[in-house]
């Protein structure tokens, strides 16, 4: 499609009747409008689609009569607000014109009931020719479908991430081909499908009341709507299985060649592991060193004391003939009981009562030489108990600094580890992933087995409920006819839906293939574009040995926005040819031109460059609106592309006029 010119009557700031054409050469495709800021640049975006499909959307009131012409009107008077606009498609000259009646009323201009857009094309004989207005809505979308508006007609500040909407899916589809194979699967459908080719056919034949066959056929289509269930849950297992392993080879890849690092990792953690287990210990040993400290502590901090003490009593040979224990107050209880323990009497100036009485000059207090011998033998006993403390508390220290040392050592050993492994990833997580990723193809296919299995099962029932069905039916020539023609109508629909898979697939891989090339034309820097099933773009960060997604600026967001859009032009340009068997089935695109409202916001200096080369190389043709301070840097680059160039006369604001620049 090229856009050969578009004309605007009252549109807006476009007062009276104001053309722009465009430049169609080869060479020199790009068409540029310079305007600054509240010039027109997005009015005229907006007249492209208030033309194509009656929809404009701006920041003020969606009021489109220019306001000076509005304030003039008098008392009931009309005028019209036109948009046209002249195209070529698949090599037919096209005309839209969509026009807007406006009249004043006592309460002010009000649009009144909006008129058919109208399109007419030229014959090969320059002749103009309407098209039916019943026809006229298909044809717009036959020329470019509304979904594929967004791509094509894109304003860079207000559209956002184009590449992640919902509908973008049908959207690159139809603009790659694909909706004609899509089409053409559900045109020609299956038995179960009564507005499809074969579901008609199927309905047509005549099973004569048979009661047989009509619940045969009724069982053909149940088995093949499950069948068609089975087949999408297959298509999607395989998806993921496809997506797991190669996530799995990419795990590996990393766990193979950061192996040292896994091996450094793992001893590393157990090391750690030791050194927790081994401060419990020293911190237990710590305590019982404190509790047996306390236990003996006078004693033993006495015992250089007592020692002196003994040393004295050696010197002053004091010595004591007193029995140990044995007390004056003891002898005199027994004097006094008359009685020996022993049973002996005891009276005043018998032998036993003398005996007693010369017994109490040796004891306390008496005599010093009992107490001195007690003494002594605490002496000795306090001795005994303090070379066992003391070897129990030498042992114990020494334990601590035998565990000290050896946590010490670890500790050294665990920073020479870090330090080997340091700014390296953390294998672990790796581990784990892989051995979840193991586990999810394991299910996976597991389930992909069973549901060929289940697949395996409806088919012979399908085959064998038809041959019950074939047998009941055929003995009618016309159910024969009829049958021939479901079998060719089946081998097709099978043809077209195995070139829709396999091109659905190639495309995909194509268009990330070309999104990336022309990414990274356009930026400077280490990052990778992924496009999933749903055609939604990702952009990935080189990082180490990973790749990680990461937040987006709007400069980046933009050019990833013009990456994608650029990449769906330029495989569009390109006849996509399927190999299917034999046969061969071409599934070609019409090329489109990129009009584009501030294209070059939010990106620098470096970006505009590298987006004004690649644009013009990919698209059919390039019309940009755009400000003069953000040409400047790529006019350098793109300028030579240029066939066409205007700038908006901003006289007001409500009046701007589209000048043709010389230069």
């Amino acid at each position: 499609m090229l856009l050969k010119s578009i004309k605007m009557k009252n549109f807006r700031q476009y007062q009276g009747e104001q053309a722009v054409e465009f430049s169609t050469r080869n060479e020199k495709n790009v068409t540029v409008i310079l305007g600054n800021n509240t010039s027109g640049k997005t009015t005229l975006l907006q007249a492209f689609n208030w033309c194509l499909y009656g929809i404009a959307v701006f920041d003020t009131k969606d009021f489109l009569l220019n306001l000076d012409v509005s304030r003039n009107l008098n008392l009931n008077e009309t005028t019209t607000v036109e948009v046209e606009i002249n195209l070529i498609h698949d090599k037919t000259e096209y005309f839209i014109l969509r026009t807007q009646e406006y009249t004043c009323e006592s309460k002010g201009t009000r649009p009144s009931q909006s008129k058919p857009v109208k399109v007419s094309y030229k014959q090969p004989d320059g002749q103009i020719e309407p098209i039916k207005q019943v026809h006229v809505e298909q044809t717009i979308n036959e020329i470019l479908p509304k979904n594929l508006s967004n791509y094509f007609f894109f304003d860079t500040e207000r559209i956002g991430n184009i590449s992640s909407k919902a509908d973008v899916t049908d959207s690159v589809k139809g603009l790659l081909g694909l909706t004609v194979l899509d089409s053409s699967m559900k045109h020609l459908g299956n038995k179960n499908l009564r507005s499809s080719v074969i579901g008609k056919l199927t309905a047509s034949m005549d099973v004569g009341g048979n009661e047989r066959a009509t619940q045969a056929l009724a069982r053909i289509h149940s088995e093949q709507k499950k069948k068609e269930g089975i087949a999408e849950q297959i298509e999607t297992v395989k998806s993921e299985i496809k997506h797991y392993e190669s996530r799995k080879d990419q795990l590996d890849t990393i766990l193979r060649d950061n192996q040292s690092t896994s091996n450094l990792q793992s001893k590393k953690e157990k090391i750690e592991k030791d050194i927790k287990i081994e401060e419990g210990v020293l911190e237990s040993t710590y305590t019982n060193f404190i509790q047996d400290f306390n236990t003996n502590t006078t004693n033993f901090f006495a015992q250089p004391l007592m020692e002196r003490a003994l040393n004295m009593l050696k010197e002053a040979k004091m010595d004591d003939k007193g029995i140990k224990d044995m007390t004056a107050q003891s002898i005199i209880e027994i004097i006094k009981r008359g009685k020996c323990i022993c049973g002996v009497e005891i009276c005043e100036g018998n032998e036993a009562f003398l005996h007693l009485q010369k017994e109490l000059e040796y004891l306390p207090p008496q005599s010093i030489g009992t107490i001195i011998r007690n003494f002594k033998d605490k002496v000795a006993t306090y001795n005994s108990t303090n070379l066992s403390y003391f070897k129990g508390l030498q042992s114990k220290f020494e334990d601590i600094y035998r565990y000290k040392d050896r946590i010490q050592d670890w500790q050294d050993e665990v920073s020479y580890i870090s330090a080997q492994i340091k700014g390296k990833e953390n294998m672990q997580k790796y581990e784990m992933e892989l051995s979840d990723v193991k586990q999810r193809l394991k299910s996976l296919n597991d389930k992909k087995d069973r549901l060929i299995r289940e697949d395996g099962t409806c088919t012979g029932d399908i085959e064998r409920f038809q041959k019950i069905y074939d047998s009941l039916i055929s003995v009618s020539e016309k159910n024969i006819e009829i049958m021939t023609y479901i079998k060719y109508a089946e081998e097709i629909f099978k043809w077209i839906s195995s070139t829709y898979k396999e091109k659905e697939s190639d495309i995909r891989e194509k268009l990330e293939e070309k999104v990336n090339s022309i990414f990274n034309k356009m930026y400077h820097g280490r990052r990778k574009v992924v496009i999933d099933e749903k055609y939604r773009v990702s952009l990935l960060t080189a990082y180490l040995d990973d790749e990680v997604k990461t937040d987006e600026s709007k400069g980046l967001e933009t050019v990833k926005n013009f990456a994608f859009i650029a990449g769906l032009v330029d495989l569009a340009r390109e006849k996509i040819v399927s190999n299917t068997g034999n046969d061969t089935m071409s599934l070609s695109s019409e090329p489109y031109p990129l009009v584009m409202d501030a294209p070059f916001s939010n990106a620098d200096e470096k970006h505009v460059s590298n987006i004004s080369k690649v644009l013009p190389q990919v698209a059919e043709q390039v019309i940009m609106f755009v400000m003069e301070k953000d040409w400047r840097y790529a006019e350098t680059v793109m300028g030579k592309n240029v066939g066409k160039k205007y700038y908006l006369d901003k006289k007001s604001e409500t009046l701007t006029y589209l000048k043709e620049s010389e230069s």
